[in-house]
């Protein structure tokens, strides 16, 4: 964690070189070092909520009441407004509230365009003609790309956190969407560079190729995303898909190799009388929500290490692109029945689905959702995650773990309060957090079916 002082320029009365620069831990304007970061915290979260909130309004989803929280909370960081640690942690958990609802009105755009994912077997790292590679989250373009190539001779992938869009009813229907290619998005420098057909890039999913790469001519970029020197696709697709018929066909992706998608929380929500079954015959022991976002370097190993530490009378729940770390591994069933023991919940923005399934078995077990036998643990990348950690917040999930290290922009004041609050523990090694996770829980009684 840092102990870094505050930095803060905004304003006119700010030293030179920024308040906090010299190592001076309040501003000229009397806001504190924790302040200062709270209100980064704010506008984190803001950026995270911004992404959703246009994804749901290109798919004419109402986002009024989240529009209000993000003008109310950009007026809060304005100079000399306001100075309560009490009142900026109660706008952090409006933020988490507005990212609850919008992470779920985007969940249900989704479904009323492209409908509820179901279980879905994905060819991964096997591709063949003419192709075109989507990364990214944007589900819309991706529909829209879908209806412009089809019945012209090029097949469509997905990378990353586009994987998810194979489980989606509508999307699926088009038997020229072939597969996936590649794992988390930063792996993008490689497999760009061996992929030779052309690429759409969506979404806060690039990363800007070097002098050496070779493939800037067959990029493009959609919407906010951009570069230089990168095609902005719009509209047509007319130049793309010229380019792309013009390409050689794909070479060096023939793996066969499969990865499993579609257990949006509705679904699993229909296993509710089996899970309920299993839980009470002792067939399942425990849950673990393992998800979050991924980054390059091996800490984040920690994550498929856990993963695959996890006995087998649990299920594991994921989402995002975290998820590449560990869905090479075929987790198999619960022992003694047909339950899966690794369901995939889609995107980010799916996170919240992790939340209505715990909803569902506090209600079906009359037990508090603290309470459950459920161990969260995330990894962090950037500000969608920081939005989703607040909403988590916002809705009183508590003993959630965080890694693979702790947020540069929390101080001591900040996780101290986290902790006493929600008792967030930064993860540590696997076999010690995992043994903590794994104690003992007390019988739950199962009172409804």
């Amino acid at each position: 964690m840092s102990n870094l002082a505050m930095f803060c320029h905004q304003c006119s009365m700010a030293q030179s070189g920024g308040c906090g620069s010299t190592g001076k831990t309040q501003g000229t304007c009397g806001k504190d070092e924790t302040l200062s970061r709270l209100q980064d915290i704010m506008i984190f979260g803001l950026k995270g909520l911004s992404a959703y909130r246009t994804h749901a309004d290109d798919l004419g989803a109402e986002t009024k009441s989240v529009d209000d929280v993000i003008a109310e909370t950009l007026y809060f960081t304005l100079t000399n407004v306001n100075f309560s640690f009490d009142q900026h942690i109660a706008q952090l958990m409006k933020i988490g509230g507005a990212g609850s609802e919008m992470m779920s009105r985007l969940g249900e755009a989704h479904h009323g365009r492209l409908g509820i994912p179901t279980p879905v077997c994905v060819p991964q790292n096997k591709a063949e003609g003419k192709g075109i590679l989507v990364t990214g989250h944007d589900l819309e373009l991706l529909e829209r790309l879908l209806i412009a190539t089809e019945g012209k001779g090029i097949n469509i992938y997905t990378h990353s956190e586009m994987l998810p869009a194979h489980g989606y009813p509508e999307l699926r229907k088009y038997s020229h969407l072939k597969g996936n290619i590649g794992k988390a998005w930063f792996d993008q420098k490689q497999l760009f560079q061996k992929w030779n057909g052309t690429i759409i890039v969506t979404t806060n999913c690039i990363v800007p190729p070097t002098g050496r790469a070779d493939y800037a001519d067959r990029l493009y970029s959609y919407g906010i995303v951009g570069i230089d020197n990168c095609r902005q696709l719009e509209d047509d697709f007319a130049p793309l898909i010229e380019q792309t018929l013009s390409l050689p066909d794909i070479e060096g992706f023939d793996s066969d190799d499969t990865l499993m998608t579609g257990h949006n929380y509705k679904t699993i929500l229909g296993l509710a009388p089996q899970i309920l079954e299993a839980v009470n015959a002792g067939k399942i022991k425990q849950f673990f929500v393992v998800a979050g976002c991924d980054k390059p370097g091996k800490p984040n190993d920690y994550f498929r290490d856990l993963a695959l530490s996890i006995p087998d009378d649990c299920i594991i729940l994921t989402s995002s692109c975290g998820k590449f770390r560990f869905n090479d591994h075929d987790f198999g069933t619960i022992p003694g029945t047909e339950i899966p023991r690794y369901l995939d919940l889609g995107q980010c923005n799916d996170s919240y689905g992790a939340v209505m399934i715990a909803l569902a078995l506090s209600d079906a077990m009359g037990v508090p959702v603290n309470e459950l036998p459920v161990n969260i643990v995330l990894s962090w990348m950037e500000q969608k995650a920081v939005l989703i950690l607040l909403a988590l917040f916002n809705l009183g999930i508590q003993n959630i773990y965080l890694g693979p290290n702790p947020p540069e922009f929390v101080n001591e004041a900040i996780f101290e309060f986290l902790q006493q609050q929600f008792n967030l523990q930064l993860t540590g090694n696997v076999e010690d957090d995992l043994a903590k996770m794994l104690n003992p829980q007390p019988e739950i009684e199962v009172v409804k079916a």
